[in-house]
Protein backbone atom coordinates (compact mmCIF):
# COMPACT_ATOMS: atom_id res chain seq x y z
CA UNK A 1 0.00 0.00 0.00
CA UNK A 2 3.24 1.97 -0.35
CA UNK A 3 1.55 3.86 -3.65
CA UNK A 4 -1.36 5.15 -1.30
CA UNK A 5 0.82 7.32 1.19
CA UNK A 6 3.50 8.67 -0.94
CA UNK A 7 1.86 9.60 -3.89
CA UNK A 8 2.93 12.94 -4.89
CA UNK A 9 0.49 16.18 -5.02
CA UNK A 10 1.23 16.71 -8.52
CA UNK A 11 -1.16 13.95 -9.38
CA UNK A 12 -3.87 16.84 -8.62
CA UNK A 13 -2.45 18.88 -10.75
CA UNK A 14 -2.42 16.77 -13.60
CA UNK A 15 -6.07 15.00 -13.22
CA UNK A 16 -7.51 18.71 -13.49
CA UNK A 17 -6.04 19.14 -16.72
CA UNK A 18 -7.57 15.89 -18.16
CA UNK A 19 -9.91 15.86 -21.40
CA UNK A 20 -13.62 15.23 -20.58
CA UNK A 21 -15.09 12.34 -22.67
CA UNK A 22 -18.28 11.35 -23.30
CA UNK A 23 -19.48 7.76 -21.14
CA UNK A 24 -22.07 6.00 -20.60
CA UNK A 25 -22.51 6.31 -16.51
CA UNK A 26 -24.81 4.89 -14.13
CA UNK A 27 -27.95 7.15 -12.86
CA UNK A 28 -26.20 9.18 -9.82
CA UNK A 29 -23.53 9.59 -12.14
CA UNK A 30 -25.34 11.79 -14.08
CA UNK A 31 -23.71 15.40 -13.32
CA UNK A 32 -20.41 14.25 -12.74
CA UNK A 33 -17.98 14.37 -15.58
CA UNK A 34 -16.34 11.20 -17.50
CA UNK A 35 -12.39 11.72 -17.35
CA UNK A 36 -9.67 9.72 -18.59
CA UNK A 37 -6.11 9.08 -16.15
CA UNK A 38 -3.89 10.31 -18.45
CA UNK A 39 -1.41 7.41 -19.68
CA UNK A 40 -3.75 4.78 -19.78
CA UNK A 41 -7.51 3.56 -20.16
CA UNK A 42 -9.13 4.21 -16.96
CA UNK A 43 -11.47 6.33 -16.37
CA UNK A 44 -12.97 7.68 -12.93
CA UNK A 45 -15.93 10.19 -12.17
CA UNK A 46 -15.21 14.36 -11.11
CA UNK A 47 -17.84 16.00 -9.75
CA UNK A 48 -18.13 19.21 -7.40
CA UNK A 49 -21.43 20.03 -4.86
CA UNK A 50 -21.86 23.62 -4.24
CA UNK A 51 -22.46 23.87 -0.51
CA UNK A 52 -22.78 26.82 1.80
CA UNK A 53 -19.39 28.17 3.48
CA UNK A 54 -20.97 29.11 6.96
CA UNK A 55 -23.17 26.44 8.40
CA UNK A 56 -24.09 28.11 11.43
CA UNK A 57 -26.03 30.86 9.50
CA UNK A 58 -27.35 29.37 6.48
CA UNK A 59 -26.36 32.20 4.23
CA UNK A 60 -23.54 33.75 2.44
CA UNK A 61 -20.63 31.76 0.31
CA UNK A 62 -20.67 29.10 -1.36
CA UNK A 63 -17.89 27.11 -1.83
CA UNK A 64 -17.24 23.72 -4.50
CA UNK A 65 -16.57 20.59 -2.45
CA UNK A 66 -14.72 18.23 -5.29
CA UNK A 67 -14.82 15.01 -5.55
CA UNK A 68 -13.78 12.02 -7.46
CA UNK A 69 -16.06 8.27 -7.48
CA UNK A 70 -13.94 5.35 -8.86
CA UNK A 71 -16.57 2.55 -9.79
CA UNK A 72 -16.53 -0.88 -9.13
CA UNK A 73 -15.06 -2.98 -11.84
CA UNK A 74 -17.92 -5.64 -10.57
CA UNK A 75 -20.88 -3.62 -11.05
CA UNK A 76 -23.50 -6.45 -10.17
CA UNK A 77 -22.09 -7.02 -7.16
CA UNK A 78 -21.26 -3.80 -5.07
CA UNK A 79 -20.89 -3.31 -1.76
CA UNK A 80 -21.30 -0.63 0.32
CA UNK A 81 -18.77 2.50 -1.01
CA UNK A 82 -15.71 3.35 0.50
CA UNK A 83 -15.18 7.30 1.60
CA UNK A 84 -11.58 7.34 1.75
CA UNK A 85 -10.40 10.45 4.37
CA UNK A 86 -7.15 11.62 3.82
CA UNK A 87 -4.59 12.69 7.08
CA UNK A 88 -2.98 16.13 7.83
CA UNK A 89 -5.10 17.58 8.38
CA UNK A 90 -4.51 19.57 5.15
CA UNK A 91 -4.02 16.61 2.50
CA UNK A 92 -6.39 16.14 -0.30
CA UNK A 93 -7.76 13.04 -0.48
CA UNK A 94 -8.16 13.22 -4.57
CA UNK A 95 -3.99 12.75 -4.62
CA UNK A 96 -4.61 9.08 -3.79
CA UNK A 97 -6.46 8.75 -7.50
CA UNK A 98 -3.60 7.01 -8.87
CA UNK A 99 -3.58 4.44 -6.19
CA UNK A 100 -7.01 3.32 -5.92
CA UNK A 101 -8.26 3.96 -9.71
CA UNK A 102 -5.74 0.88 -10.68
CA UNK A 103 -8.05 -1.46 -12.59
CA UNK A 104 -6.05 -3.99 -10.80
CA UNK A 105 -6.22 -2.90 -6.85
CA UNK A 106 -8.57 -4.82 -4.60
CA UNK A 107 -10.47 -1.69 -2.71
CA UNK A 108 -12.48 -1.17 -6.04
CA UNK A 109 -13.28 -4.67 -7.60
CA UNK A 110 -16.38 -4.85 -5.28
CA UNK A 111 -17.45 -1.29 -4.27
CA UNK A 112 -17.37 2.20 -5.55
CA UNK A 113 -13.97 4.32 -3.92
CA UNK A 114 -14.73 7.97 -3.04
CA UNK A 115 -12.41 10.34 -2.86
CA UNK A 116 -13.61 13.54 -1.45
CA UNK A 117 -10.85 16.71 -1.27
CA UNK A 118 -12.30 18.35 2.24
CA UNK A 119 -13.02 21.90 2.46
CA UNK A 120 -9.59 23.82 1.93
CA UNK A 121 -7.63 21.10 0.20
CA UNK A 122 -7.67 19.94 -3.07
CA UNK A 123 -10.01 21.85 -5.44
CA UNK A 124 -12.34 22.55 -2.46
CA UNK A 125 -11.37 25.73 -2.06
CA UNK A 126 -7.56 25.08 -1.20
CA UNK A 127 -5.97 27.12 2.03
CA UNK A 128 -2.19 27.05 0.77
CA UNK A 129 -0.25 29.22 2.32
CA UNK A 130 2.48 30.39 -0.10
CA UNK A 131 3.77 32.39 2.68
CA UNK A 132 5.04 28.70 5.17
CA UNK A 133 5.19 26.40 2.21
CA UNK A 134 7.27 28.18 0.08
CA UNK A 135 10.74 28.43 0.20
CA UNK A 136 13.23 30.20 -1.93
CA UNK A 137 16.05 28.64 -0.95
CA UNK A 138 18.00 25.83 1.02
CA UNK A 139 18.13 29.10 3.99
CA UNK A 140 14.39 29.66 4.17
CA UNK A 141 13.99 25.37 4.92
CA UNK A 142 15.03 25.53 8.30
CA UNK A 143 13.07 28.31 9.35
CA UNK A 144 11.14 28.27 12.10
CA UNK A 145 8.01 26.31 11.48
CA UNK A 146 5.37 29.51 12.11
CA UNK A 147 7.05 32.89 11.48
CA UNK A 148 4.98 35.70 12.70
CA UNK A 149 4.87 37.95 9.57
CA UNK A 150 4.56 34.71 7.40
CA UNK A 151 1.11 33.65 9.49
CA UNK A 152 -0.42 37.01 8.87
CA UNK A 153 0.13 37.15 5.26
CA UNK A 154 -1.37 34.21 4.88
CA UNK A 155 -4.19 34.48 7.02
CA UNK A 156 -4.86 37.82 5.31
CA UNK A 157 -4.39 36.22 2.07
CA UNK A 158 -6.34 33.30 2.42
CA UNK A 159 -9.50 35.88 4.17
CA UNK A 160 -10.12 37.38 1.06
CA UNK A 161 -11.75 33.92 -0.07
CA UNK A 162 -12.47 32.06 2.93
CA UNK A 163 -14.27 32.83 6.16
CA UNK A 164 -11.41 30.83 8.15
CA UNK A 165 -13.66 30.10 11.36
CA UNK A 166 -15.56 27.90 8.95
CA UNK A 167 -13.05 25.12 8.02
CA UNK A 168 -13.75 22.66 10.99
CA UNK A 169 -13.75 18.84 11.39
CA UNK A 170 -17.81 19.04 11.87
CA UNK A 171 -18.24 21.39 8.77
CA UNK A 172 -15.85 19.00 6.66
CA UNK A 173 -18.24 15.65 8.18
CA UNK A 174 -21.53 17.87 6.87
CA UNK A 175 -19.90 18.13 3.94
CA UNK A 176 -19.05 14.50 3.12
CA UNK A 177 -22.69 14.11 4.30
CA UNK A 178 -24.37 16.22 1.79
CA UNK A 179 -21.66 14.41 -0.78
CA UNK A 180 -23.24 10.70 0.01
CA UNK A 181 -26.83 11.84 -0.25
CA UNK A 182 -25.85 13.68 -3.37
CA UNK A 183 -24.86 10.56 -4.90
CA UNK A 184 -27.65 8.33 -3.23
CA UNK A 185 -25.78 6.04 -1.43
CA UNK A 186 -27.87 4.44 1.59
CA UNK A 187 -24.58 3.66 3.49
CA UNK A 188 -21.43 4.09 3.43
CA UNK A 189 -17.51 2.41 4.57
CA UNK A 190 -14.85 4.95 5.84
CA UNK A 191 -11.10 4.55 5.33
CA UNK A 192 -9.36 7.37 7.13
CA UNK A 193 -5.58 7.66 7.39
CA UNK A 194 -4.16 9.77 10.90
CA UNK A 195 -6.23 12.78 10.85
CA UNK A 196 -8.50 11.52 9.02
CA UNK A 197 -9.30 8.73 11.91
CA UNK A 198 -10.78 11.91 13.72
CA UNK A 199 -13.01 12.78 10.56
CA UNK A 200 -14.13 9.30 10.78
CA UNK A 201 -14.95 9.31 14.37
CA UNK A 202 -17.26 12.66 13.82
CA UNK A 203 -18.55 10.76 11.11
CA UNK A 204 -19.75 8.37 13.24
CA UNK A 205 -20.72 10.42 16.20
CA UNK A 206 -22.86 13.30 14.17
CA UNK A 207 -24.16 10.42 11.13
CA UNK A 208 -24.13 6.98 12.34
CA UNK A 209 -26.87 5.45 10.49
CA UNK A 210 -24.93 6.79 7.36
CA UNK A 211 -21.91 4.41 7.91
CA UNK A 212 -21.72 1.04 7.24
CA UNK A 213 -18.19 0.30 8.50
CA UNK A 214 -15.24 2.01 9.86
CA UNK A 215 -11.25 1.11 9.21
CA UNK A 216 -9.00 3.64 11.11
CA UNK A 217 -5.02 3.61 10.59
CA UNK A 218 -3.00 4.99 12.97
CA UNK A 219 -5.82 6.67 14.98
CA UNK A 220 -6.25 10.13 16.98
CA UNK A 221 -8.32 11.01 19.29
CA UNK A 222 -10.56 14.33 18.77
CA UNK A 223 -9.19 15.22 22.54
CA UNK A 224 -5.12 14.97 21.43
CA UNK A 225 -4.78 18.44 21.77
CA UNK A 226 -2.36 18.76 19.36
CA UNK A 227 0.61 19.16 19.43
CA UNK A 228 0.50 18.94 23.35
CA UNK A 229 1.84 15.28 23.22
CA UNK A 230 4.39 15.70 20.25
CA UNK A 231 7.41 15.73 22.33
CA UNK A 232 6.91 13.07 24.86
CA UNK A 233 5.42 10.64 22.02
CA UNK A 234 8.64 11.26 19.64
CA UNK A 235 10.83 10.76 22.61
CA UNK A 236 8.77 7.25 22.97
CA UNK A 237 9.74 6.32 19.61
CA UNK A 238 12.98 7.48 19.54
CA UNK A 239 14.02 5.78 22.55
CA UNK A 240 12.26 2.31 21.10
CA UNK A 241 15.09 3.45 18.08
CA UNK A 242 17.62 3.51 20.19
CA UNK A 243 16.98 0.21 22.20
CA UNK A 244 16.26 -1.34 18.56
CA UNK A 245 19.52 -0.39 17.47
CA UNK A 246 21.42 -1.79 20.40
CA UNK A 247 19.61 -4.99 19.95
CA UNK A 248 20.43 -5.13 16.18
CA UNK A 249 23.60 -6.88 15.29
CA UNK A 250 25.24 -4.71 12.21
CA UNK A 251 23.48 -1.37 13.71
CA UNK A 252 24.84 -1.77 17.51
CA UNK A 253 28.30 -2.40 15.81
CA UNK A 254 28.05 0.63 13.62
CA UNK A 255 26.65 2.92 16.52
CA UNK A 256 27.92 1.38 19.60
CA UNK A 257 27.54 4.95 21.28
CA UNK A 258 24.15 5.79 19.94
CA UNK A 259 22.41 7.15 22.43
CA UNK A 260 24.99 9.47 24.03
CA UNK A 261 26.00 10.73 21.32
CA UNK A 262 22.56 12.09 20.68
CA UNK A 263 22.33 13.38 23.97
CA UNK A 264 25.32 15.22 23.06
CA UNK A 265 24.54 16.64 19.70
CA UNK A 266 21.56 19.45 20.65
CA UNK A 267 25.06 20.98 22.24
CA UNK A 268 27.01 21.32 18.78
CA UNK A 269 24.01 23.23 16.80
CA UNK A 270 23.73 25.59 15.44
CA UNK A 271 26.16 23.89 12.26
CA UNK A 272 27.05 25.74 9.30
CA UNK A 273 26.76 24.31 6.19
CA UNK A 274 28.64 25.24 2.91
CA UNK A 275 26.60 25.47 -0.48
CA UNK A 276 28.57 25.74 -3.60
CA UNK A 277 26.10 27.02 -6.40
CA UNK A 278 27.47 25.89 -10.43
CA UNK A 279 29.41 29.12 -10.41
CA UNK A 280 31.65 27.86 -7.73
CA UNK A 281 29.86 30.87 -5.28
CA UNK A 282 29.52 29.67 -1.73
CA UNK A 283 26.39 30.68 0.62
CA UNK A 284 26.74 29.74 4.06
CA UNK A 285 23.34 28.09 5.39
CA UNK A 286 22.96 28.31 9.04
CA UNK A 287 21.33 25.28 10.38
CA UNK A 288 19.64 25.54 13.76
CA UNK A 289 18.52 22.15 16.00
CA UNK A 290 15.14 23.23 15.51
CA UNK A 291 15.30 22.54 11.86
CA UNK A 292 17.21 18.93 12.83
CA UNK A 293 14.85 17.57 15.57
CA UNK A 294 11.77 18.61 13.05
CA UNK A 295 13.51 16.83 10.23
CA UNK A 296 14.13 13.82 12.88
CA UNK A 297 11.03 13.73 14.20
CA UNK A 298 8.88 13.22 10.52
CA UNK A 299 11.65 10.62 10.01
CA UNK A 300 10.26 8.55 12.75
CA UNK A 301 6.62 8.78 11.05
CA UNK A 302 7.58 5.87 8.42
CA UNK A 303 9.80 2.14 9.08
CA UNK A 304 12.20 3.47 5.95
CA UNK A 305 12.68 6.79 7.49
CA UNK A 306 13.28 5.23 10.97
CA UNK A 307 16.60 2.85 9.47
CA UNK A 308 18.61 5.65 8.69
CA UNK A 309 18.20 7.36 11.53
CA UNK A 310 20.88 5.93 13.54
CA UNK A 311 23.34 7.04 10.77
CA UNK A 312 22.07 10.65 10.23
CA UNK A 313 23.00 11.13 14.42
CA UNK A 314 25.86 9.42 14.32
CA UNK A 315 27.44 11.27 11.05
CA UNK A 316 26.08 14.70 12.49
CA UNK A 317 27.54 14.21 15.78
CA UNK A 318 30.60 13.60 13.63
CA UNK A 319 30.04 17.26 12.19
CA UNK A 320 29.19 15.84 8.71
CA UNK A 321 26.43 18.01 8.21
CA UNK A 322 26.26 17.96 4.90
CA UNK A 323 24.28 13.95 5.30
CA UNK A 324 21.07 16.73 6.96
CA UNK A 325 21.46 18.82 4.36
CA UNK A 326 20.90 16.39 1.77
CA UNK A 327 17.97 16.07 2.77
CA UNK A 328 16.85 18.97 1.62
CA UNK A 329 16.23 20.47 -1.72
CA UNK A 330 18.97 23.09 -2.65
CA UNK A 331 16.88 25.07 -5.18
CA UNK A 332 12.91 26.45 -5.08
CA UNK A 333 10.99 24.08 -3.42
CA UNK A 334 7.23 24.37 -2.69
CA UNK A 335 5.48 21.83 -0.77
CA UNK A 336 1.85 21.88 -1.18
CA UNK A 337 0.66 18.14 0.05
CA UNK A 338 -0.84 19.64 3.12
CA UNK A 339 -2.84 22.82 2.80
CA UNK A 340 -1.43 24.75 5.49
CA UNK A 341 -4.11 27.12 6.11
CA UNK A 342 -6.58 24.19 6.85
CA UNK A 343 -4.23 22.90 9.13
CA UNK A 344 -3.91 25.91 11.23
CA UNK A 345 -7.86 26.61 10.83
CA UNK A 346 -8.41 22.75 12.21
CA UNK A 347 -5.69 22.70 15.38
CA UNK A 348 -6.56 26.41 16.38
CA UNK A 349 -9.91 25.67 16.88
CA UNK A 350 -9.98 22.01 17.89
CA UNK A 351 -6.76 21.28 19.82
CA UNK A 352 -4.21 24.29 20.71
CA UNK A 353 -6.65 25.96 23.09
CA UNK A 354 -7.02 23.65 25.00
CA UNK A 355 -3.32 22.64 25.65
CA UNK A 356 -3.24 22.13 29.52
CA UNK A 357 -0.57 24.91 30.76
CA UNK A 358 0.14 22.40 33.64
CA UNK A 359 1.10 19.66 31.89
CA UNK A 360 3.52 21.02 29.40
CA UNK A 361 6.80 21.09 31.60
CA UNK A 362 5.75 17.14 32.15
CA UNK A 363 5.36 16.00 28.74
CA UNK A 364 8.71 18.61 27.30
CA UNK A 365 11.39 17.75 30.02
CA UNK A 366 13.57 15.80 28.76
CA UNK A 367 12.62 15.53 25.23
CA UNK A 368 14.68 16.43 21.90
CA UNK A 369 11.38 18.31 20.45
CA UNK A 370 11.20 19.88 24.00
CA UNK A 371 8.31 22.83 23.67
CA UNK A 372 8.98 23.58 20.18
CA UNK A 373 5.90 22.60 18.39
CA UNK A 374 3.50 23.72 21.05
CA UNK A 375 5.54 27.48 21.30
CA UNK A 376 5.11 27.70 17.46
CA UNK A 377 1.49 26.29 17.53
CA UNK A 378 0.68 28.94 20.07
CA UNK A 379 2.20 32.07 18.74
CA UNK A 380 0.75 30.86 14.92
CA UNK A 381 -2.91 30.51 16.73
CA UNK A 382 -2.67 33.86 18.22
CA UNK A 383 -3.28 35.65 15.02
CA UNK A 384 -5.64 33.07 13.32
CA UNK A 385 -9.71 33.46 13.23
CA UNK A 386 -10.85 30.64 15.61
CA UNK A 387 -13.67 28.51 14.88
CA UNK A 388 -16.09 26.73 16.96
CA UNK A 389 -16.28 23.07 17.92
CA UNK A 390 -19.60 21.16 19.41
CA UNK A 391 -19.74 21.38 23.00
CA UNK A 392 -19.18 17.16 23.07
CA UNK A 393 -16.66 17.31 20.81
CA UNK A 394 -13.09 16.39 22.94
CA UNK A 395 -15.40 13.97 24.62
CA UNK A 396 -14.34 10.14 23.69
CA UNK A 397 -16.28 9.23 20.10
CA UNK A 398 -18.80 5.97 21.47
CA UNK A 399 -20.24 3.90 18.87
CA UNK A 400 -21.19 0.38 17.89
CA UNK A 401 -20.12 0.74 14.51
CA UNK A 402 -17.77 -2.14 13.81
CA UNK A 403 -14.28 -0.33 13.23
CA UNK A 404 -10.85 -1.84 12.78
CA UNK A 405 -8.43 -0.16 14.07
CA UNK A 406 -4.73 -0.76 12.65
CA UNK A 407 -1.65 0.85 14.95
CA UNK A 408 1.99 1.03 14.59
CA UNK A 409 4.23 0.31 17.75
CA UNK A 410 6.76 2.68 16.51
CA UNK A 411 4.39 5.39 15.97
CA UNK A 412 5.74 8.96 16.81
CA UNK A 413 2.08 10.95 16.69
CA UNK A 414 -0.18 8.52 16.94
CA UNK A 415 0.94 5.82 19.18
CA UNK A 416 -1.03 2.60 20.35
CA UNK A 417 -1.98 4.00 23.65
CA UNK A 418 -4.04 6.41 21.71
CA UNK A 419 -5.54 3.84 19.49
CA UNK A 420 -6.24 1.60 22.98
CA UNK A 421 -8.05 4.67 24.39
CA UNK A 422 -10.33 4.86 21.03
CA UNK A 423 -10.81 1.24 20.91
CA UNK A 424 -12.02 1.12 24.60
CA UNK A 425 -15.37 3.40 23.92
CA UNK A 426 -15.92 1.80 20.56
CA UNK A 427 -18.18 -1.66 21.43
CA UNK A 428 -17.02 -3.44 18.20
CA UNK A 429 -14.24 -2.75 17.33
CA UNK A 430 -11.09 -4.86 16.91
CA UNK A 431 -7.50 -3.50 17.61
CA UNK A 432 -4.57 -4.74 15.63
CA UNK A 433 -0.81 -3.40 16.38
CA UNK A 434 1.57 -3.96 13.98
CA UNK A 435 5.03 -3.80 15.47
CA UNK A 436 7.37 -2.69 13.09
CA UNK A 437 5.07 -0.13 11.73
CA UNK A 438 5.19 3.55 12.17
CA UNK A 439 2.68 6.33 11.57
CA UNK A 440 2.45 4.66 7.95
CA UNK A 441 3.31 1.77 6.71
CA UNK A 442 5.91 2.80 4.16
CA UNK A 443 9.22 1.15 4.04
CA UNK A 444 7.58 -1.94 5.60
CA UNK A 445 8.11 -5.76 3.79
CA UNK A 446 4.32 -7.61 2.62
CA UNK A 447 2.31 -4.13 2.87
CA UNK A 448 -0.20 -6.20 1.05
CA UNK A 449 -0.63 -7.85 4.34
CA UNK A 450 -2.47 -5.30 5.48
CA UNK A 451 -4.78 -4.54 2.48
CA UNK A 452 -5.60 -8.38 2.75
CA UNK A 453 -6.59 -7.65 6.77
CA UNK A 454 -8.69 -3.88 5.55
CA UNK A 455 -10.42 -5.94 2.84
CA UNK A 456 -11.39 -8.75 4.92
CA UNK A 457 -12.60 -6.53 7.77
CA UNK A 458 -14.83 -4.63 4.93
CA UNK A 459 -15.70 -7.64 3.27
CA UNK A 460 -17.77 -8.60 5.92
CA UNK A 461 -15.46 -11.82 6.82
CA UNK A 462 -15.83 -13.44 10.72
CA UNK A 463 -12.33 -14.67 11.58
CA UNK A 464 -9.83 -12.26 10.17
CA UNK A 465 -6.53 -14.33 9.72
CA UNK A 466 -3.95 -11.49 10.83
CA UNK A 467 -1.21 -14.12 10.93
CA UNK A 468 1.01 -12.05 7.69
CA UNK A 469 1.64 -9.37 10.05
CA UNK A 470 4.35 -11.75 10.86
CA UNK A 471 5.98 -10.80 7.86
CA UNK A 472 5.60 -6.78 7.98
CA UNK A 473 9.09 -5.93 8.90
CA UNK A 474 11.23 -3.04 8.30
CA UNK A 475 14.29 -3.35 6.33
CA UNK A 476 17.81 -2.99 8.01
CA UNK A 477 19.88 0.18 9.03
CA UNK A 478 21.38 2.34 7.13
CA UNK A 479 25.18 1.46 8.13
CA UNK A 480 27.45 3.28 5.82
Amino acid sequence: MNKLWTIAFFALLVLSACLEKKATAPSHYDEMTSIQLPGSNISVFKGTLPVIENRKTGKGRTIDINFIVIPAIKKDSRLSPLFYIEGGPGAAASASVGFFADSANPYRQDRDVVLIDARGTGNSNPLHCLSTQEKNNLQEQFDEMYPEAAVIQCRDSLSKFADLTQYTTPNIIKDFEEVRKWLGYEKVSLMGLSYGTRASLVYMRMFPESIDKVVLISAVTTYAHMPQYHAAFAQQSLNMVFDDCAKDPACSKAFPNLKTEFEQLKEKFPFTYQLYDDNGKVTNITIPWYAFHTKLRTMLYSPRGISRVPYLIHQTWLGKIETFADLFPKRKDTDLFIADGLYLCVTCAEDVPYIEDDKINSLTMGTFLGTYRIEQQRRACKLWPRGEIPNDYLQPVKSSIPTLILSGSFDPVTPTSMAKEIASTLSNSKLIIIPDMAHSFEGLENESCADKIMLDFLNGVKNINTECITTMKRGPYKTN
